[in-house]
């Protein structure tokens, strides 16, 4: 793919490169929004602002923590929001070890994407033994463990007594949509996160449905507070405080999970049937 803002990758790249040990970036995916804001008192003038978001590959030879969040969030203000970024990013030598059909993102990338940026003297050292092939009933297998995950955390959450409780019910629903969104992405993309915050999950999603913004919006006031309740990590119940909140918010948010488990199982059907009559067609004499 060619990205048209070659300007923005490169000050990106810029940024990535400052800030953690680079061999490669590429650039898989870019998606493109313009506003024009009207002077109600002046017909004839207008604003307009654009808006970027960037979908890279890095391979880096170092290891950070939390670099896919940090330099995400550096991105966005040193270019006032201007440009946004999900950032993958992944060493050269773990790739050696994954199996073929974990492969096949990477090959994918790094063969088709744009190449914003490769080290002179060690670009990445990652080999190919041909196109890695991805496995039918493994891709079923992999969506079957995780919708079943969700499933149980979606029925037991339902029966929670809710006095006080909202908390828990919120991390279960957190964990259930966690679990759809990583069987959604290795089913679209052959690939598996490192990094799991749950606004990061949908950015990848958003690389092939947009059912994660049709479902879980987040332009009203409402709608913020209520991904705020999702986004909480799990981990936040270790010294929880139970305490009686708006149940209300938790019960529109367990609507919506639930919705969202609907949709994802019948996406995944969907391209499950495609992918099998497209390997049927190919087996026939």
């Amino acid at each position: 793919m060619k990205a048209i803002d070659n300007e923005g990758l490169q000050l990106i790249s810029e940024i990535v490169i400052q800030k953690i040990n680079t061999s490669g970036i590429y650039c898989f995916g870019e998606k493109k929004q313009i506003q024009v804001v009207q002077n109600p008192f002046q017909e004839s003038v207008s604003n307009q602002k654009e808006h970027t978001h960037f979908y890279l590959l890095v391979i880096t030879n170092e290891i950070i923590d939390n670099a896919t969040a940090d330099i995400a969030d550096i991105v966005r203000e040193k270019t006032g929001g201007r440009y946004t970024v999900t950032l993958l990013l992944h060493k050269a030598t773990s790739l050696r070890h994954l199996a073929p059909s974990k492969l096949h993102f990477f090959h994918e990338v790094l063969t088709k994407s744009q190449i914003v940026f490769e080290h002179v003297n060690f670009p990445p050292s990652v080999a190919f033994a041909g196109q890695p092939k991805r496995n039918l009933d493994s891709m079923r297998s992999h969506w079957n463990n995780r919708k079943k995950i969700a499933e149980v955390y979606l029925k037991n959450e339902s029966q929670v007594d809710r006095s006080n409780a909202q908390i828990i019910q919120e991390s279960m629903l957190h964990t259930s949509v966690e679990q759809i969104c990583l069987g959604l992405i290795d089913l679209f993309l052959s690939y598996q996160p490192n990094h799991f915050a749950t606004a990061y999950l949908f950015e990848i999603c958003e690389v092939f449905t947009p059912i994660t913004s049709e479902i879980f919006p987040q332009t009203t006031k409402e709608d913020k507070k209520l991904f705020d309740l999702l986004k909480a990590h799990p981990n936040k119940l270790r010294w929880a405080t139970l305490k009686t909140s708006d149940f209300l918010n938790t019960e529109i948010l367990e609507r919506r999970c639930n919705l969202f488990q609907e949709r994802a199982s019948e996406l995944v059907e969907s391209e499950l049937n495609r992918l099998e009559n497209i390997q049927l067609k190919l087996q026939e004499p």
